[in-house]
């Protein structure tokens, strides 16, 4: 691998949002200049790619969280429920991969996300008991394995309960441990159909499921329709990001008088963080993902890297609260699934598109454009007035 230097001085300033540095390669017979940049997300790229949903859930402090005291007496943690089932304070990671693909591993990861359901044990069972019994084992020299195991069942079923309890999940459900992307997407419908009702704007080749076609028009990570217009939903979900999004843009604080958005503040040490673990994606090289080279390592702690590590999250901390607000109220819109019918032959832009065919005018192409963005949660490949006036060029 070929040694990389930094020239300590800063190249240019290519953009609001962009700070570049020359590289050489001084094995190079021909030094290569590489420019090390980032920019600032979109409103779009907030809502639609993953690298953001985890930055965001590490670097946001919630201003109303649930008290610390339900939470930690609800919430058991995967490598807890693991243990017990299986006997052991260390679970090994086949023991976890396999509980982690299961509906059971989905259904506590949704339990703990939600985070105040108490769990519903069957009548007799006492907690307490059990956890003292194994106590006592343990300090006469046994291991207690059968306990640990038969604590463990109850503790998962007792929080699987709740949530059959709450009507998320229905008890014929649990006749199989098989996760698809359908499942996940009908027990988070159940969950916020009301507080963000299904409008009916899309429709994936391969589902009528509702549940599925509402994931999709959310924009649940996951869910995205491929070219051909299939979105698979047998396939094995990545819940956690699916957790992370509605947490973040959907009301995902359950409360007595029903669901509420959780309201946050930016931890400017927390961004820092979160921005230098995603770094290799959010930086780029010559427009190139950092990660993506092949000395991605040796980059990984030079100076000038974590200046444009701390300068973007300098520039995100004043406007990212604003920016999942915005998300918040884009994800309410219906989407432009057939521009035919949506746009150009729908009655509330009749006029507007009439006014830019008879004038071909930026000014008419902007109305049109401002107000379908007004209606519709526009995908970021469609949002662009260059996108709009291609639709009206071509689409009759």
């Amino acid at each position: 691998m070929k040694k990389v230097v930094f020239t300590a001085a800063i190249a240019a300033v290519l953009s609001v949002g962009q700070i570049a540095y020359p590289i050489q390669e001084a094995e190079a017979a021909t030094a290569a200049s590489y420019r090390i940049a980032y920019k600032m997300p979109t409103v779009n790229t907030l809502e639609e790619k993953e690298v953001f949903h985890f930055l965001l859930k590490g670097a946001l402090k919630i201003k109303n969280p649930h008290p610390a005291s339900i939470l930690d007496k609800n919430r058991k943690s995967l490598t807890e429920i693991v243990g017990d089932l299986n006997g052991t304070d260390t679970p090994r990671g086949f023991m976890i991969d396999e509980f982690s693909v299961s509906k059971n591993g989905y259904l506590l990861a949704m339990y703990n996300e939600i985070g105040i359901l108490d769990p519903v044990y069957p009548q007799g069972y006492d907690p307490a008991a059990i956890n003292k019994q194994i106590l006592e084992q343990q300090a006469s020299g046994q291991w207690g394995g059968e306990l640990r195991q038969k604590r463990g069942e109850m503790e998962l079923n007792a929080r699987i309960n709740a949530l059959v309890q709450a009507g998320y999940v229905q008890p014929e459900e649990l006749k199989d441990q098989r996760l698809t992307k359908q499942y996940v997407a009908e027990t988070l419908y159940r969950m916020y159909k009301k507080v963000r009702p299904y409008k009916g704007s899309v429709a994936p080749k391969d589902s009528q499921s509702e549940a599925v076609r509402w994931a999709v028009e959310v924009g649940v990570p996951g869910f995205q329709v491929d070219t051909k217009g299939y979105v698979y939903p047998e396939s094995q979900p990545y819940y956690t990001n699916m957790l992370d999004f509605t947490h973040l843009f959907l009301p995902s604080k359950k409360t007595a008088a029903g669901w509420e958005y959780f309201q946050y503040e930016v931890n400017q040490d927390m961004l820092l963080e979160a921005v230098h673990n995603y770094s290799g994606q959010l930086l780029h090289v010559n427009n190139k993902p950092l990660s993506s080279l092949p000395n991605y390592v040796m980059l990984s702690d030079l100076p000038e890297k974590k200046k444009a590590e701390t300068q973007l999250s300098a520039s995100l901390a004043p406007k990212v609260l604003e920016m999942v607000e915005q998300v918040r109220r884009e994800v309410q819109k219906p989407r432009v699934w057939d521009w035919r019918t949506d746009v150009i032959r729908h009655p509330s832009f009749t006029k507007l598109v009439s006014e830019y065919r008879k004038t071909k005018s930026q000014k008419a192409l902007n109305q049109v454009y401002q107000t379908v963005k007004a209606r519709y949660n526009l995908f970021d490949r469609q949002d662009s007035p260059q996108v709009m006036k291609s639709v009206l060029d071509h689409i009759r």
